[in-house]
């Protein structure tokens, strides 16, 4: 019993020696903000994207126009004519197909505004608009990298599979984000990142939820002319322009 306890107390010993090893939260964001403006990517942008779902051919092309205020809003043109939009205003997420309302709408649409920040401040903001306990960082590992994690986790006991919590990833040396992990359990993970005119993105984005796989590939990018106002519900609704 007391060898059982002398374990115990090293490992809660160890865990708090690293948790004090962090940086704070403040510092952390400070540092995101910085690695934004180096990769030109803290301001309004416009994405060019393509959709593919579970592996196969193309299935929609559009454009994701983002804010770092920490809104975004996504248009996707379907093969088969029809016209998906979807927008994310924090955590808020709505969606439509040809002006009609979507009651449960597939995430296609990543919380980009997380790669955007101006300032730690400005994350902070973001991540709790999004649902992410911003103060909260942990260690944690994704395949190669080694990551702070925003929002902290849920450590599994032998026979469990790990519960993700709300979350923000970033790789610890490039402070470039890797994963984001929604309320809902959705997960976005982000790929290698590339340059698209100057503005350095993540090339690809995963979508991932218990019924869906899907993958957003960035096909180009540039800076948008996309005040705040241009995000609202009305979008949803209006006519796409004719082509």
């Amino acid at each position: 019993m007391r060898r059982v306890l002398s374990i115990l107390l090293g490992a809660l010993v160890l865990a708090a020696a690293v948790q004090a090893s962090i940086p704070s939260a403040d510092k952390i964001a400070g540092a995101i903000a910085e690695a934004n403006d180096l990769a030109g990517r803290a301001k309004p942008l416009l994405l060019g994207v393509e959709l593919r779902i579970s592996g196969g051919g193309a299935s929609a092309v559009g454009e994701i126009a983002t804010h770092p205020t920490g809104l975004a809003r996504l248009e996707l043109r379907s093969p088969q004519g029809f016209v998906e939009r979807h927008l994310l205003l924090g955590d808020q997420y709505q969606a439509s197909r040809d002006g009609e309302l979507l009651a449960s709408p597939h995430p296609f649409l990543p919380p980009v505004f997380l790669l955007q920040a101006t300032s730690g401040a400005a994350l902070a903001a973001a991540l709790s608009s999004f649902g992410v306990a911003g103060q909260e960082v942990v260690l944690g590992r994704l395949e190669d990298y080694d990551c702070y994690v925003f929002g902290g986790r849920r450590y599994p006991g032998p026979m469990e599979t790990e519960a993700l919590l709300p979350s923000l990833w970033i790789e610890m040396e490039s402070f470039e984000p890797v994963r984001i992990v929604r309320s809902d359990g959705t997960e976005y993970r982000l790929g290698p990142i590339e340059v698209f005119d100057g503005i350095r993105l993540p090339s690809w984005i995963e979508i991932q939820t218990p019924a869906l796989r899907a993958r957003l590939d960035i096909l180009h990018a540039s800076r948008a002319d996309a005040p705040a106002a241009a995000f609202v519900s009305d979008w949803l609704r209006s006519a796409p322009p004719a082509e």
